[in-house]
């Protein structure tokens, strides 16, 4: 949204907005030596440190990529002690989405369950499965959730950010569908549209007593033009030792099938198989219900990478002309000296090609590259970084607004946030607009800095108290080029949105 039509949207809702300029104090004033990034700045995954996240779907939209997110929380014992993830409690999802895979806007979460939540009917929310469609010539989009691990429903929208409706107001798939009563965990959906426009859903997982190599509890099932129904009954789908998360990518006419592997691959088929435990590993097939054929391992268990090992789901997506990977890890909770309590985040690496299959690929903390370059003369909401340190992001919906403000929170003296690779041309730039927002009664401070945290500060913004207000803050100096651009903050601060001016 361009920075006009954001204030214009939300001045009814406040009090005596002003635009003012701030008054500039260069002093690198502000200490950032007593907050902690928990990556370094050189590191793109996981992609969000301010929350945990697992489960990544990902939808590409008009040249921007959004990622749905089962919504993992810390859960506390009664003495206040952190303890593992039962994901019991779990009945939000969460989205991010970023038009160059490094800056992420963190939105909205959807509350798709529970007594207050979308889909009444649902106790829980996990593991979604996102599509785009067009419906009568009109742009649509199906979220698919997990039900705890009961049965899978769906939502709909007309905007990847919602608002989301239950068009059904009950599960699309339970435990009384046909063929589907003996899944142990009826969860994971994954949706594949095919070239002829005919839509597939996949579902299923777990390991029923026995029958480790041949666990029979995936299923493929035609989904209706509508999405919201179902053509014929759920096929079971023969996977070799298959745990959950099936996946579906067609590529150069072939359909492949990834999902993980379970915990039981013994040493012989390890050997005569190509896979291990908990990993992913794909299969393929000239039709999208099968049969298929394994191929080859593309993922092995994050714990071979970070050393933390736990459950592998991912997805497989195209992002102008590149391949990439998204995938979860638990190394997060570790830098937050969590012991190995199950909490996960969300990585993206690339993914080469190998002839007519996925390459095998390697996790890393470093991400994938930048595609492309950030334009600071657009209007950017506050919840938007690449990196920052003692941070939450929340988000605020102004009476007669059409979409919500996401915004960025201090949590302490002298926390941060980045964008990066900020191109600003030979032209430069001359100002910025910050909308702000001081929590205390005192006035608040934003410094713009460049290159690092404690970097040279080129403008300060005196925020004052109590009200949300649009402010113009004069840059000591024009600033050219492609920059990394830090804001660093007092403790009681909440950031709506930004802008360059050139």
């Amino acid at each position: 949204m361009k920075r006009k039509t954001f204030i214009a949207a939300i001045t009814i809702s406040i009090i005596s907005a002003i635009t003012m300029t701030a008054c500039l104090g260069l002093n690198n004033s502000r200490d950032v030596s007593n907050v902690r990034a928990l990556k370094r700045i050189t590191e793109r995954n996981p992609i969000m440190t301010h929350t945990f996240s697992a489960d990544p779907s990902v939808l590409v939209f008009n040249d921007r990529v959004y990622i749905y997110m089962t919504a993992d929380t810390l859960e506390y014992d009664s003495k206040g002690e952190v303890k593992s993830n039962s994901y019991s409690t779990i009945n939000t999802l969460r989205v991010a989405s970023s038009a160059d895979l490094v800056n992420w806007v963190y939105h909205e979460p959807i509350k798709a369950a529970g007594y207050d939540g979308i889909a009444k009917w649902a106790g829980r929310s996990w593991a979604p499965a996102i599509t785009h469609k067009k419906v009568n010539d009109s742009d649509k989009f199906f979220l698919y959730f997990s039900n705890n691990a009961n049965g899978v429903g769906v939502l709909t929208a007309d905007s990847p950010l919602g608002p989301w409706k239950d068009p059904l107001g009950r599960a699309l798939i339970t435990k009384q569908t046909p063929n589907c009563s003996d899944i142990p965990w009826l969860f994971d959906p994954a949706v594949f549209i095919d070239d002829n426009g005919r839509a597939y859903l996949y579902f299923g997982g777990g390991v029923p007593e026995g029958r480790a190599s041949d666990p029979g509890s995936a299923r493929v099932v035609e989904l209706g033009s509508d999405m919201i129904s179902l053509v014929g009954d759920p096929a079971r789908i023969n996977i070799p030792y298959f745990f959950e998360a099936v996946l579906m990518n067609k590529f150069e006419g072939r359909y492949l099938l990834s999902y993980c592997t379970n915990w039981s691959v013994t040493q012989e088929d390890r050997t005569r198989l190509g896979i291990e435990n908990a990993v992913i590993a794909v299969m393929s097939s000239n039709s999208p219900t099968g049969p298929f054929t394994l191929e080859k391992t593309i993922l092995r268990n994050p714990g071979v990478f970070f050393g933390v090992w736990g459950n592998n789901h991912h997805d497989i997506f195209k992002f102008k002309d590149q391949w990439y990977l998204a995938y979860h890890s638990q190394i997060l909770e570790e830098e937050m000296d969590i012991e190995r309590k199950g909490y996960r985040c969300v990585h993206i690496d690339s993914i080469k090609l190998n002839g007519r299959m996925f390459d095998s690929v390697t996790g890393t903390k470093r991400g994938v590259a930048q595609v492309g370059k950030l334009d600071p003369y657009l209007w950017h909401q506050g919840a938007t970084s690449a990196v920052c340190a003692e941070m939450s992001f929340g988000s605020h919906l102004f009476p007669d607004s059409a979409l919500p403000v996401e915004y960025a929170v201090a949590q302490a003296n002298g926390s941060w946030l980045c964008v990066m690779g900020a191109d600003f041309t030979e032209t430069g730039a001359a100002s910025v607009n910050i909308f702000a927002f001081s929590k205390s009664k005192r006035s608040g401070t934003v410094e713009i800095r460049l290159g690092s945290p404690d970097g040279e500060t080129i403008g300060v913004c005196r925020v004052r108290p109590a009200v949300y207000e649009d402010y113009t803050v004069t840059l000591s100096k024009t600033v050219h080029g492609v920059q990394d651009i830090f804001f660093v903050f007092d403790n009681e601060f909440l950031l709506g949105g930004w802008q360059f001016n050139k």
